[in-house]
């Protein structure tokens, strides 16, 4: 497995529940929105970097984009989490890490930020100590120019 996701790779289809009490799934955004998925190698240690993506939630909206956090956890953990911190991010529950398995991430040290367009193809995906978050909200903008 490598750090990051291979560019023009598919997202694979994805069903999980989440933070807000309902599956959300890869179907509900292809074709509507460009997609921003940070992968969590450990859900507890990343309060801080959820609160900082939480934050910016409302700029990442203005550009038409979906962010999502996705982490190896229970559906009740990331309910409890985002309550707990007050997180309206939606925080997907992949108890098994298929999803990030399926794209050949290593997650072992940081988490892995993945920009997909509205199709679910990766565009590019940035290891999160080279994740800014006015970077990715510029990729994002390039997503809506490029059609």
């Amino acid at each position: 497995m490598t750090g990051v996701a291979t560019p023009n790779l598919q997202l694979p289809d994805f069903n999980l529940p989440s933070s807000t009490g309902q599956a959300l799934s890869l179907d509900a955004y292809r074709g509507k929105t460009p997609l921003v998925i940070i992968f969590l190698p450990e859900l507890k240690a990343s309060v801080r970097i959820l609160k900082r993506f939480n934050d910016r939630l409302a700029d990442f909206g203005s550009e038409r984009c979906q962010l999502l956090a996705v982490a190896t956890a229970h559906a009740k953990e990331v309910r409890s989490m985002a309550q707990e911190h007050d997180l309206v991010l939606p925080l997907l529950a992949d108890i098994n890490g298929e999803m990030a398995q399926g794209l050949n991430l290593e997650l072992a040290c940081h988490p892995v930020v993945v920009v997909a367009d509205k199709e679910g193809r990766i565009r590019e995906s940035i290891s999160f100590p080279d994740a800014h978050i006015e970077g990715l909200l510029d990729r994002v903008r390039r997503l809506r120019h490029e059609g």
